[in-house]
Order: structure tokens, then C-alpha cells, then sequence
């Protein structure tokens, strides 16, 4: 398992991933090592990626897949869809080579970009949860799925006399953990702005990152703290950016994690953010 983090909102584009690789057998857990790279850009088209599930396409790690994706395919000012539409096609070709059922190798794909002049979040994937699991898909999450017009979309993130900020993201990996710590912070949050004058997160594009950053390091402690597989750990990789380009980049440098496992973890068959 994992956790990464997306989100939009009117200050630009912030992505959060821990680093921790899950290393099973039969679909049974027995061990955790670290060194994914789950979060990566494309200077090029200024797009974001962030990453879970099935690490491994054709014998080779997600994220080395990825980075050769995005350093050999992707153009200068590429739009969105067309990235995420090859993305998506390249994935599926390379993925039917293993003759193996879609639930055996699920996995995720996060997508941020502009179009308009606003960001967009859409989503690589092999299925809802209400759905059997398929072919990698490119799905239109933010805005576009949600059915909102682009006067809707425009006038709830940028309205016309300021106002909060209005965000949407997706979670993936331990999403239950991060749900429930996310929607608790409410009412520490407003505790925070009433009895202290305090403001969290600051209402910046550097806010909203450290407010991500914050509770991802808070579900990797939990786990540690509660006894619990520890699959998502604390080491972050993170990037955020504007319609101009990055702001952040904390990414996590690519490593050969796949041919050097933990001794303890040689005879794994199978691997997962």
C-alpha cells in the first residue's frame, strides 16, 4: 500500500507521495522497503504525475517506466489530454503482455495539469470500485466528470470577490486513514482560527502543500503508533506548480529498488505502492 495525495485549487497544483514499496507473496504482505519515486513532472508540458498500486510493468519498476515516459514521449506545450490519452494506451499495451487478469494489476495514475488557464486532476486507473477491474482508462475527474461547465468551474475556484479557497483532490492507497484524519481536522482547524488566531494551512499554494505533507507523516506515524503494517512511511517526495511552472520540487531521486530488496525480502514475488 501507499498514500498519495493530488490537489487543485485556486493557488495551483500540489502532489504528495510517501516513498514506501509493500513486497508480497501470493497477495500476502512480508515486508516494507522504501525508495519509490511516485511523484514526477514534465517540464515540458508542465504536468504532474503521481503514482500507486502494481509497481512493476513488464519486469520493470513503475516509476524508471514513467520517468522514460515522460523524458521520451512528452512534447514541448503537450496538452493534458493527449498525455494522459498515450499514457494510458502505452500502459495498456505493455500491461496485456503479463496475461494476467486486471485485479492482479491494479494501479493508479494521477494527472495534473492546465487547460484554460485552470487545473485540471484526472486519474489513470483500472476501475471504479463499483466496477470490475479493466484495461488502464484515462477518467476526467476534476472537472470534467464531475459535470461542471467551465463558467461553474472557473467562478467556484477564482470567484469574483475573493472569498476561501475551494479545492479538490484525490487520495489513493490508504485512503480510509487519510479520510478520517483529513475531515477530523476540521474542527482542530477552526479551534486553531478561534482560539488562537491561527490560520492552518496558510492560504497559499505553500499551505496547502505543507497541510498534504503534514497529514501523510501523520498516518505513517499512526501506523507505527497502532502496531499496524507499516505501508506508508514518512520519507515524502512532493512537487507544486502554477500555470507557470513548478513552485516546489522535493521529488525523490530514481533508484534501482526492484534488483536490490532488502536481503530479508529477496524471495518476494510481487511488489506494491
Amino acid at each position: 500500500m501507499t498514500l498519495v495525495v493530488s490537489e487543485i485549487s485556486k493557488h495551483g497544483v500540489v502532489m504528495v507521495g510517501d516513498s514506501a514499496i509493500t513486497y508480497s507473496n501470493a497477495g500476502i504482505a512480508v515486508g516494507v522497503g522504501e525508495g519509490a519515486a511516485k511523484v514526477q513532472y514534465s517540464d515540458m508540458a508542465n504536468i504532474g504525475f503521481a503514482i500507486w498500486g502494481n509497481a512493476v510493468v513488464q519486469r520493470q519498476q513503475l516509476d524508471a517506466w514513467l520517468k522514460d515516459f515522460i523524458d521520451s514521449t512528452i512534447k514541448n506545450n503537450e496538452d493534458l489530454e493527449s498525455v494522459g490519452q498515450r499514457l494510458a494506451a502505452q500502459l495498456r499495451s505493455e500491461l496485456e503482455k503479463e496475461h494476467k487478469p486486471w485485479d492482479e494489476l491494479v494501479f493508479g495514475i494521477h494527472l495534473a495539469g492546465y487547460k484554460n488557464d485552470l487545473p485540471r486532476l484526472w486519474h489513470i486507473h483500472c476501475g471504479h470500485h463499483n466496477e470490475p477491474p479493466h484495461e488502464p482508462r484515462l477518467y476526467h475527474d476534476y472537472p470534467e466528470d464531475h459535470n461542471w461547465t467551465e463558467s461553474y468551474y472557473r467562478g467556484l475556484f477564482f470567484p469574483p470577490r475573493g472569498g476561501g479557497t475551494a479545492y479538490a483532490h484525490l487520495r489513493n492507497g490508504y485512503t480510509p486513514h487519510y479520510a478520517l484524519l483529513f475531515n477530523s481536522m476540521d474542527n482542530y482547524v477552526n479551534d486553531l482560527r478561534q482560539s488562537m488566531g491561527i490560520n492552518l494551512p496558510v492560504d497559499s499554494l505553500e499551505g496547502r502543500l505543507n497541510f498534504h505533507k503534514l497529514l501523510v507523516r501523520f498516518v505513517a506515524g499512526a501506523l507505527v503508533a497502532a502496531g499496524e503494517h507499516p505501508g506508508v512511511n514518512d520519507t515524502l517526495s512532493s512537487i507544486s506548480f502554477t500555470h507557470s511552472g513548478l513552485a516546489s520540487d522535493d521529488r525523490s531521486p530514481l533508484i534501482d529498488w526492484l534488483n536490490n530488496p532488502p536481503s530479508s525480502l529477496l524471495s518476494a514475488s510481487q511488489t506494491w505502492f
